[in-house]
């Protein structure tokens, strides 16, 4: 059974202190606290390994392609087993499976580090280990979702939600810069070391959780049929169906755009490496304020009204920034972009969380991963459109047409708006 949050709670006192608590209080919770600091370390890892890890493709390859080609065994491996991921996560206890996972992600980071200082790294080699490196994140991430509703309930779900983003996007401003500074200052070995401790942190932290986060009722079918069982139940309740298009939406027709700012702030902008910087980091600055204000939304009703619209103004700010030509306004449409599209996740994943049963909790939140991990394959679309139209007409008529279909969606959709 999930761990309560205090029956009552005192009104928060105003002014900086009082902002403070009602944003963050959901860190109240002695296990949620743990759960938080472990996810913290697992982001970290995640995102000094994205660095890192293409940093260390074209260094030995020079080729663009094998940067993109790696992320895309990656992004296969992760989305394929996604389903599979689900069915482990009805089953088995939560905090062990994170545990495990975690670790194995350690292991793999500290044999990469260990075959680059042994100067025995080759390209193919990082093949296998993206593989890897995609069935652990497809049973990780849906798994340490589900856990945030194990520890903190209904009531607190909407903060610990925001909460955990507001970390997630902090590391991914940190992540990038500290695997930078090491590759620089150390060599690229030192990066992956500094990963595979990240990740043994989170494995500590995670030790902590008293929570064990089991199913209330497991499942005896086959692996096959629970699958077959947790898919139909997706389908067929139009609520989470609903919800899964709504976070499947943006990972195939906007996400891909991200790839492609080294392409903007060199043809488009003409800002070189340090403008590309600017840019690369901007949504990561809107997604910290976004998630400060979601922090403090969880009390809102209406949320499928808030999801629509926050969607929407998210793919537009994007096909906005995608046919501006000035620098600075390129960079202050992705950062209100970041908050846009970081109240939306908050809204989308709480939603998610409160509509399906238990039972079905592991499996449904793994497609969620799964359609939120498609990004690669519509990449390789994208950046072919690139190579005969230009930059932003594809990026412009890929993000208007999600757009479109959100809007859509929203008006015509009356059983969405009143979730």
């Amino acid at each position: 059974m999930p761990a309560q949050p205090p029956a009552a709670t005192p009104p928060a006192p105003g002014g900086i202190r009082g902002y403070g608590l009602r944003t963050f209080s959901s860190l109240r919770i002695p296990d949620f606290r743990v759960l938080w600091l472990g996810n913290v370390g697992t982001m970290l890892g995640q995102w000094v390994q994205v660095a890192a890890q293409g940093f260390l493709v074209y260094d030995l390859s020079k080729s663009p392609f094998q940067v993109g080609a790696v992320g895309f065994a990656r992004g296969i491996a992760s989305v394929a087993f996604s389903p599979f991921a689900g069915i482990i996560t009805d089953r088995f206890s939560r905090r062990s499976v994170l545990m495990v996972m975690t670790s194995l992600s350690a292991m793999i980071a500290a044999v990469l580090a260990a075959l680059i200082i042994a100067d025995l790294i080759e390209v193919w080699m990082l093949y296998p280990i993206s593989i890897a490196e995609g069935l652990t994140d497809a049973i990780n991430q849906p798994a340490r979702q589900v856990m945030v509703y194990d520890v903190v309930g209904e009531e607190e779900l909407a903060n610990a939600v925001a909460v955990n983003s507001l970390g997630g996007n902090t590391m991914r401003i940190v992540g990038p810069s500290l695997a930078g500074a090491l590759i620089g200052g150390v060599g690229i070995e030192a990066a992956f070391i500094l990963q595979a401790v990240a990740y043994g942190v989170s494995v500590f932290f995670t030790s902590r959780i008293k929570t064990r986060g089991i199913p209330t009722s497991k499942s005896t079918s086959s692996v096959l049929a629970g699958l077959a069982d947790g898919l139909s139940y997706a389908r067929t309740n139009r609520d989470v169906l609903l919800l899964v298009v709504m976070a499947g939406l943006p990972s195939l027709l906007v996400y891909p755009y991200v790839q492609y700012i080294p392409v903007f702030a060199e043809d488009v902008l003409h800002v070189g490496s340090v403008g590309f910087g600017f840019l690369a980091s901007a949504v990561g600055y809107g997604s910290v304020i976004g998630a400060l204000i979601a922090a403090n939304l969880t009390r809102l009703t209406k949320r499928g009204q808030i999801l629509v619209w926050t969607t929407f103004v998210y793919m537009a700010l994007v096909t906005a920034f995608a046919v501006s030509n000035m620098f600075a306004l390129s960079f202050a449409l992705l950062v209100v972009a970041g908050i846009a599209n970081s109240i939306y996740l908050m809204f989308n994943q709480v939603m998610v969380q409160l509509i399906v049963h238990d039972e079905y909790r592991g499996r449904v939140m793994s497609l969620y991963v799964m359609v939120s991990g498609i990004t690669p394959f519509s990449a390789l679309l994208m950046g072919a459109l690139i190579d005969l139209f230009g930059a932003q007409v594809t990026v412009a008529c890929f993000t208007g047409l999600a757009s479109a279909i959100v809007l859509v969606i929203g008006i015509t959709s009356r059983r969405l708006r009143e979730i």
